[in-house]
């Protein structure tokens, strides 16, 4: 007690609740009762927020992320030894944009070569989203003309010369390029207003009401919306969100403003309905950072101009507690455990926002450890918006604390959309399992369910295979499910039959469950699969923090070949004694299924993916109306002594799982098997 009392400046029992919240209830139950925690113990956010009453009738520049008073806060922070590296970084990379060449836009389809110098369209768009916004910010900061003049001529640019505001792989006339074009014009104008002619001013306007708002009000007034208006994925803020902030950034200089709030606004809650109270985000850590800068900035804006849906949205559980998942499935400081399309770590300023608002060292110490960025780099403007958001000189900051390290839980549960994580420890787990049964109807959704990820320190051991640059069909579903990537035999799953699962199915997540010696979650699958399947479950169950043993229960509606498929970027070879071990770099893993006859394994380089990986099939010998498999996963471990057989019986209602000299017993029930008890052996 007396540590947490030291580490959190004196508030131990803020600290306290905290760590025993995120123990005992689990992400969802913190996220709620934190909010409560949180108005008793800790001091009302320092942010200056200044409503507005009617934007139609708003004139007070800059309104948007903040105000004016903030902005003068805002120059002496970057004074700040917290944050002077950073605005070095801005004015440095502001200066190498000084002299940056206009950008190109390509207008070849997606999976087709762009003429030599010329970007996609959303490529083009986030570079030019960074170039303006780090130049407006460097001018706010310095008050030296140039970025000014640097970032309007940027910004005439993309209204006079870019053939198109819309990406050529999606239809116009708005998406998600006009949605990110959207925030970034809407952001400078804001941010610029008082340093613009009239004249600038103007062209402006008339630019982006032309190739901005009136494409939205097209995409999103007719008969029949757009599909991304309504959405409950990334296109909804990016599209919605971005058009807002443009709107209310134009505010009466725009006849267009106030309609397309009418429509942007109300469709936003569609998204923000779909984050669970845990805060997971089934499109993946990647597109959780992708839609949820759009999202949280449109509901900041939103809140500073008086509008109530944005202070709802803000304190919303799922808002409170959505930091905590990329936390969780972003192992280390270099792993990504997330599944899906693009699944890319969690980085980004937003971790500060986050931190800011909810008084939340976690998210302020994860983002703090992020490595800067090259300065030849482009894209999302990461300096200014730290600079904003990054909180300094505040007793719950974690640089306030001596020896401070972050609540992670080492065990994860997001059943809001069926993910789990197993880690010896968090944060820098030495050992993980990272286990999905969820909805094969989430966008960027692979088929997946029962799917584990294994990794060790700094290495992936059995890996999920992400996804290649989009082709030009990837999201038709037909062609989707052909890429082996997405498909269940790309995956460390269950195939019967030699087939799959399909989408739109939906997974269950049970658990977790908890005993002496164990932390176990079940997936179920049952009806997912292209073959009819009565039953499909599989067990993770992490013994003493050592090891993992899978229990596969499988019964097809009529006799067919079932095979567990585990891959790897390392080496994988037979075990002397029975089973595979897997090679990572430093890190090792013994696959060890129980002995039986049913069963036999072969190491196969598959064909379907665009690197080369090795696969481990263990796979049934002939057709069967059900299998029942247990499977131990067992690292390597410096000093760590290795159970090396693992075995299994049928006694009456129990099955017994013995795993070296560990018992791991089963009950049969009627609705499949129940872990009972594990039993250490001496």
């Amino acid at each position: 007690m007396q540590d947490d009392a030291r580490r959190s400046g004196g508030t131990t029992n803020r600290v306290l609740t905290r760590r025993g919240l995120l123990a005992t209830f689990g992400l969802a139950a913190a996220g709620t009762l934190l909010a409560a925690c949180r108005d008793k113990t800790t001091p009302a956010p320092t942010a200056t927020v200044t409503p507005i009453e009617d934007v139609a009738s708003a004139s007070q520049h800059p309104r948007l992320l903040f105000a004016a008073a903030e902005l003068l806060l805002i120059r002496s922070r970057a004074g700040h030894p917290q944050l002077k590296p950073v605005a070095d970084r801005l004015v440095s990379r502001a200066n190498t944009l000084l002299a940056a060449k206009p950008l190109l836009v390509s207008t070849t389809g997606r999976g087709e070569l762009d003429p030599p110098g010329t970007l996609k369209g959303l490529d083009a768009a986030r570079r030019l989203q960074g170039r303006v916004i780090t130049l407006a910010m460097a001018f706010l900061l310095s008050g030296d003309r140039r970025y000014r003049d640097a970032a309007v001529g940027q910004l005439d640019d993309a209204i006079v010369k870019w053939p198109a505001w819309v990406d050529t792989a999606h239809p116009p006339p708005y998406d998600l390029m006009a949605g990110e074009m959207s925030l970034t014009f809407g952001l400078a104008y804001d941010w610029l207003h008082d340093a613009l002619s009239e004249a600038e001013r103007r062209r402006i306007v008339e630019g982006v009401e032309r190739r901005a708002l009136q494409p939205y009000l097209n995409a999103a007034g007719g008969s029949k919306p757009a599909s991304w208006y309504a959405a409950v994925h990334n296109w909804n803020p990016v599209c919605n969100g971005g058009a807002t902030v443009l709107a209310l950034a134009l505010g009466a200089d725009s006849a267009l403003s106030a309609p397309v709030l009418e429509l942007s606004v109300p469709t936003m809650a569609r998204y923000w309905g779909h984050l669970g109270a845990d805060g997971g985000w089934d499109e993946g850590t990647g597109y959780w950072v992708y839609g949820h800068r759009y999202a949280f900035i449109a509901a900041d804006a939103l809140r500073r101009a008086g509008r109530r849906e944005g202070a709802d949205y803000l304190s919303r559980p799922g808002a409170r507690t959505t930091g905590y998942f990329p936390l969780v499935f972003n192992p280390g400081t270099r792993l990504s455990a997330s599944f899906g399309d693009s699944a890319t770590r969690g980085s980004d300023p937003l971790f500060y926002f986050l931190g800011r608002e909810y008084r939340n060292p976690d998210f302020v110490w994860a983002q703090d450890r992020v490595a800067a960025r090259a300065l030849t780099s482009e894209g999302w403007p990461e300096e200014a918006l730290t600079l904003i958001w990054r909180p300094v000189d505040e007793r719950w900051l974690p640089e306030a604390q001596p020896g401070f390290r972050p609540m992670v839980p080492a065990v994860g549960a997001f059943p809001s959309i069926g993910w789990s994580m197993l880690a010896s420890a968090q944060p820098d787990p030495p050992l993980f399992l990272a286990f999905k049964s969820g909805s094969l109807a989430a966008n960027h959704s692979h088929l997946d369910l029962n799917h584990v990820t294994v990794g060790m320190g700094n290495n992936m051991l059995l890996v999920d295979l992400g996804s290649r640059p989009y082709p030009a069909d990837y999201f038709q579903r037909t062609a989707r499910a052909r890429y082996y990537e997405i498909t269940t035999a790309g995956h460390n799953s269950v195939l019967v039959g030699g087939k799959g699962q399909v989408f739109d199915r939906l997974g269950v997540l049970q658990g977790p469950l908890e005993g002496p010696n164990f932390t176990a979650f079940v997936g179920v699958a049952d009806g997912s699969y292209e073959m009819r399947m009565p039953h499909a479950r599989r067990h993770v169950v992490f013994v003493d923090k050592r090891y993992y043993v899978l229990l596969d229960d499988v019964a097809p509606a009529s006799p067919a070949p079932v095979e567990l498929r585990f891959h790897s970027y390392g080496t994988i070879a037979p075990r002397p004694s029975g089973g595979w071990t897997v090679t990572q770099g430093d890190s090792v893993l013994d696959v060890v299924p129980a002995q039986t006859l049913e069963i036999s394994g072969s190491i196969e380089a598959p064909s379907g993916w665009i690197r080369p990986v090795s696969l481990l099939r263990i796979a049934s010998r002939q057709p069967l109306g059900q299998l029942t498999l247990a499977t131990a996963l067992i690292p390597q471990l410096p000093n760590g002594a290795r159970p090396t057989l693992t075995s299994q019986e049928v006694r009456g209602a129990e099955l017994l799982v013995t795993v070296g000299a560990d018992h791991l017993v089963f009950e049969r029930t009627a609705d499949g098997y129940l872990l009972q008890s594990v039993t250490l052996g001496k």
